[in-house]
């Protein structure tokens, strides 16, 4: 019932949002507005500073259901730096993108009033971001999608069980570190990407999971040469790619199981991916 509801009161937010017109120039200034289908985009590259920002969404807007946020410079860095709490106020948005930005620091509470409407998250190229909440993600109901790139992130922490969350990536910057059970209480997990992180290993129960749906993991170009045997439990994977790593061996314990769990998807009718240890030291 539950995911019922959040579909109709996306679609009801997305329907909304298409009929309504842009706010007032003056009151969204420094942002600006833009109409075209399939809605209307808040555009903040200008913004200098969170406050700012805040101040945008402290105004009353006409109708507040957009599309899209986004911060997405041409040229140089926006120096927006943190995303604070309750960073839109009363304004909600279902794709939020924060690109080329001079962020530190995330709120764990920077998307209140969000919950039902943000679907996918996405802070690229964040190279002062040195920490993220991932466990705040829980109150996101409707969010599937969370990107995190080129930040200075080291630890991939618990992520909150958020009930649609399917796809977490944390790709091309510091980590260095997966916690254990980092993902164990994602429900519906399919895509866990840490590729090009300067991760050597993957401890006891690091890649644990719970999920319900077929899920991969993606770990090519990170500096890998020791799985423990127990790093994954629970829901095991459906695929495994960690090509350019240094494995100078492959481990039965590790991955015997796995390769038995894609076997047995496979006879049941399941699409069956595979392991994949191509240019790494053990000569696959």
């Amino acid at each position: 019932m539950i995911g019922k509801w959040v579909v109709v009161v996306v679609a009801a937010v997305m329907c909304a949002g298409v009929r309504a017109k842009c706010p007032s120039s003056s009151v969204i200034s420094p942002c600006t507005c833009r109409e075209e289908m399939p809605g209307r985009t808040m555009e903040c590259s200008r913004v200098t500073s969170s406050s700012q920002l805040q101040n945008v969404f402290a105004n009353d807007m006409p109708n507040p259901q957009f599309q899209f946020f986004q911060i997405v410079k041409l040229s140089g860095r926006c120096t927006l730096e943190k995303i604070p709490a309750n960073v839109f106020g009363s304004t909600t948005f279902m794709f939020v993108w924060f690109g080329q930005t001079d962020i530190t620091s995330v709120d764990p509470a920077a998307f209140t009033g969000n919950e039902v409407s943000m679907l996918e998250l996405t802070i690229a190229d964040a190279i002062k971001l040195t920490s993220f909440p991932f466990d705040s993600l829980a109150s996101l109901i409707s969010l599937y999608k969370v990107d995190l790139t080129h930040t200075k992130i080291d630890t991939l922490t618990h992520v909150g069980a958020a009930p649609n969350l399917t796809q977490v990536s944390v790709t091309n910057g510091q980590v260095k570190t997966i916690e254990k059970n980092a993902v164990a209480d994602m429900p519906r997990l399919t895509r866990l990407d840490l590729q090009n992180n300067p991760l050597t290993s993957l401890p006891d129960g690091s890649l644990a999971a719970s999920t319900s749906e077929p899920w991969v993991v993606y770990l090519d170009g990170c500096q890998i040469n020791d799985i423990s045997p127990t790093a994954f439990q629970g829901s095991l994977p459906s695929g495994v790619f960690l090509n350019h790593n240094k494995m100078t061996s492959i481990p039965e314990a590790t991955f015997r199981p796995i390769l038995e769990h894609m076997k047995a998807s496979e006879a049941a009718g399941s699409l069956a991916h595979y392991v994949d240890l191509t240019n790494n030291p053990a000569g696959v």
